[in-house]
């Protein structure tokens, strides 16, 4: 009998066009347009190597200036000025030109239009003014200087820490009970975090990375939030299936309680199916991805998990919302496209800044987003090989599948009808 619901459940499915539409058509329509949107993964410095972020940066400390300088060399080179103009770039991959000067020649250089803006080399480092800049140059120059700000912080915080540690005794310091041997110890530890972290940083923008042979740019990160967005996206279908079990909530659901099968066995009988259908249709978008020529990695096996997972969380989020409350059906649709909206939107799929200001101010919010969850996943597979950082987010998302079916089973027990 199971089996046979099984197999009825998948064949009402894909007799439901509006399924079809939304669940297969619509995600490949929005990848689509995404990729179109974001521009071309294959030659990501295309944009700026024809015409590069141009940027100067008033020297008021000049310690700063050297720090920031040695940071943004890594993404671009100092530029020539002849004429009033910055010179063309000797580099084909550089995503930026910097000059240093003083305020009163920045001034004049943002009104002739030969930088695109005018950063102050402070603590912290602040972008002064600037002018004729797009949103992904806008939105590369604030991801360069909050990584440069990252850095710094690090810096700080790692020299601190050695310092508390080694020597706060000043008076054993004072007579050299340390031996010179165990301080240069302590500073080659302290400059390889350093260097550990710059190089994390600068992963993000790397074009080749030992661990992986994929180009990259600061906008994949908005591609990992738009697919763990996709594999999200079925949160309705689990709303449909407490449909066809629940008496009160359908006229397939009243059909279907007056059957001599417990609710449970008849939830699992709907659930399978179109939580099989949905992981298909997750795994054929990672497919499309990579025909596109977005690579995400050559992790495929931990990418597969973390979206069927993330698929996984998403139909048992929409049973639980079915389980649980008892609104119009219209409502719960509302609901079901909302969250994952909300979810994305967290997760850095419209900006790429928002992950920080969930981080900083709710923290707690990264732990129960499952897109943000895959999100971080994926770019952790992409920047992380020790799998470490990555076996966390599958561990967070185990938690909230694990969540979401005990909810969902405790709805469906507790309710009970008097009279349909």
């Amino acid at each position: 009998m199971f089996r046979h619901l099984l197999k009825y459940s998948f064949k009402v499915y894909f007799y439901n066009k509006a399924n079809i539409m939304w669940n297969f058509i619509f995600p490949f329509m929005f990848i689509s347009v995404f990729f179109l949107a974001l521009g071309n993964f294959k030659d990501p410095t295309a944009e700026f190597s024809k015409d590069p972020l141009k940027i100067a940066i008033i020297a008021t400390d000049q310690q700063e200036a050297e720090n920031l300088v040695e940071f943004l060399s890594h993404f671009g080179e100092e530029g020539v000025l002849e004429d009033t103009e910055l010179q063309d770039t000797s580099s084909d991959d550089i995503f930026l030109k910097y000059q240093l000067t003083d305020t009163e020649n920045a001034d004049q250089l943002l009104t002739d239009q030969t930088v695109h803006a005018i950063v102050k080399a402070d603590n912290p480092v602040e972008i002064l003014a600037y002018n004729d800049l797009s949103k992904v140059k806008s939105s590369l120059l604030n991801q360069f200087l909050e990584s440069y700000e990252s850095v710094r912080k690090t810096t700080t915080a790692i020299g601190d820490r050695y310092a508390d540690e080694k020597f706060s005794d000043l008076e054993s310091f004072g007579i050299s009970q340390l031996s010179e041997q165990d301080f240069n110890a302590i500073m080659e530890q302290a400059k390889m975090d350093i260097q550990a972290k710059h190089d994390q940083t600068i992963d993000i923008f790397a074009k080749e990375s030992e661990t992986t042979e994929l180009t990259t740019s600061p906008l994949l990160i908005y591609f990992f939030a738009a697919i763990a967005y996709i594999a999200f996206f079925p949160t309705n279908a689990g709303v449909s299936t407490l449909e066809e079990v629940t008496a009160n909530q359908s006229g397939v659901g009243l059909r279907n309680s007056v059957t001599p099968i417990s609710k449970t066995k008849m939830f699992f009988a709907v659930f399978i199916p179109r939580w099989i259908i949905h992981c298909i249709f997750t795994l054929v978008i990672y497919l499309y991805v990579n025909l596109l020529g977005v690579n995400l990695g050559d992790n495929y096996i931990q990418i597969i998990v973390l979206l069927i997972l993330g698929t996984t969380s998403a139909v048992l989020t929409g049973t639980a919302i079915g389980a649980l409350f008892n609104f119009n059906t219209s409502l719960k649709v509302g609901i079901s496209i909302a969250i994952p909206l909300v979810f994305g939107f967290a997760s850095g799929m419209m900006y790429n800044g928002m992950p920080r200001v969930i981080a900083q101010y709710i923290p707690w919010f990264n732990k129960l987003n499952p897109i943000g969850i895959v999100s971080r996943g994926l770019y952790m597979l992409y920047s992380d090989p020790t799998f470490i950082r990555f076996n966390q987010q599958v561990i967070y998302l185990l938690g909230i599948i694990g969540i979401t079916l005990i909810l969902t089973i405790f709805g469906l027990r507790r309710n009970s009808y008097e009279s349909i």
